[in-house]
């Protein structure tokens, strides 16, 4: 084992073993440490200390998501708030458990949300009696997801080939990603198993024997249930980082019109994108929402250019420079991007949990069973 790099000064966000260490474990999120070393040219115990310095500054983590066979509803939702009162809003809308993300943004809307529930029923109390009844909003209209084109499994370009399939090769926990083929969201989960969902939300990278305290199960149990659920494609994982730190400082929303024959194929195309993070079909004439990652804010003309070149049926309607993250799948941003709390993503919360719970404001253990 060549000299290992030392670790950066508290001062520093990330170096480039902080880098390839996220990319690893965006390819793999719940790799061994024991399997990340080696496959970065560090000492997994290295590779333990560097992922444990990024969790407790807030810098970095690991959640559970959705497969792409979990039966699910989801909106977008677009604010304008009382003058003054944008961040009143999006804090208080982050506080609600069917609320992913809440982006501050310019243009016509103050605020995105993005809902998810578990029924369309759900999905509609939550707009028509919930959501829009919070104080300070002025005007609100949503638009009703209805496919999701985008995976979790986002590259940054640091890890090489060999690096990739070294942590993925013979691993469980990875879902069926996204193709062209997609699945038909039909799959439910029992009261265990959203149970297991919610606790992997907190730290996606928990033990085993940790879920298994917690959830008052045998580890053999909770390692059976995850890799059942994860092999049926309703239960993945997705890595997450202060993206101003590393690299990607801007993020869009970009409103899309296709013509509905071509939709499939045009979101299959973007999705596969390394800038998108989100892109879902959705109602209204603008059918396609993507959320798009870029390194500079004169990357959208070379993002335009290649919807353009490779997707020339698709026409940009809208796009919005995010402000602010002051939500992202269920992690708490503070104005550096950095992780404070969490309101775990839950669809299947009861009508009264849906009101303003206590952020969860521990600290994600870094350990992997």
């Amino acid at each position: 084992m060549p000299p290992q790099p030392p670790d950066p000064p508290a001062s520093r966000a990330f170096d480039e073993t902080d880098i390839q260490l996220l990319d690893a474990l965006h390819a793999n999120p719940r790799a061994s440490f024991e399997r990340l070393g080696p496959a970065l040219d560090i000492s997994a115990v290295t590779a333990a200390r560097r992922w444990q310095r990024l969790v407790e500054s807030g810098r970095a983590w690991v959640s559970s998501v959705p497969g792409p066979q979990l039966a699910l509803a989801g909106a977008s939702l677009e604010i304008r708030a009382q003058p003054g009162r944008a961040l009143e809003v999006a804090r208080a809308l982050a506080m609600v458990p069917q609320v992913m993300s809440v982006y501050a943004t310019d243009g016509a809307f103050d605020l995105q949300a993005l809902v998810i529930t578990d029924t369309v029923a759900s999905l509609s109390r939550l707009l028509l009696e919930h959501l829009t009844g919070i104080p300070e909003i002025a005007t609100a209209q949503s638009q009703v997801c209805l496919e999701w084109y985008s995976g979790t499994r986002w590259r940054l370009g640091a890890i090489d080939t060999t690096q990739q399939h070294s942590v993925t090769d013979g691993s469980g926990n990875r879902p069926p990603s996204v193709g062209k083929q997609l699945a038909f969201r039909n799959r439910t989960l029992t009261p265990e198993d959203r149970a297991l969902f919610l606790a992997l939300q907190h730290d996606g990278r928990a033990r085993y024997r940790d879920l298994a305290t917690q959830l008052g199960m045998t580890e053999q149990q909770v390692r059976r249930r995850l890799d059942t659920l994860v092999r049926h494609g309703v239960l993945g994982f997705r890595t997450d980082f202060t993206r101003s730190e590393g690299g990607w400082p801007t993020e869009y929303a970009l409103r899309i019109s296709v013509p509905h024959h071509a939709l499939a194929e045009v979101g299959t195309e973007i999705g596969r994108w390394p800038q998108t993070r989100i892109c879902t079909a959705t109602t209204g004439p603008a059918n396609l929402l993507v959320m798009a990652q870029v390194h500079h804010t004169s990357d959208l003309t070379g993002l335009f250019d290649r919807i353009r070149s490779g997707t020339p049926v698709a026409q940009v309607l809208d796009h919005r420079l995010v402000l602010r993250a002051v939500k992202s799948w269920g992690r708490l941003l503070d104005e550096n991007g950095h992780s404070s709390g969490i309101v775990p993503v839950d669809p299947w919360a009861s009508w009264h949990s849906a009101t303003a719970p206590q952020p969860d404001r521990r600290s994600s253990a870094p350990a992997r069973s």
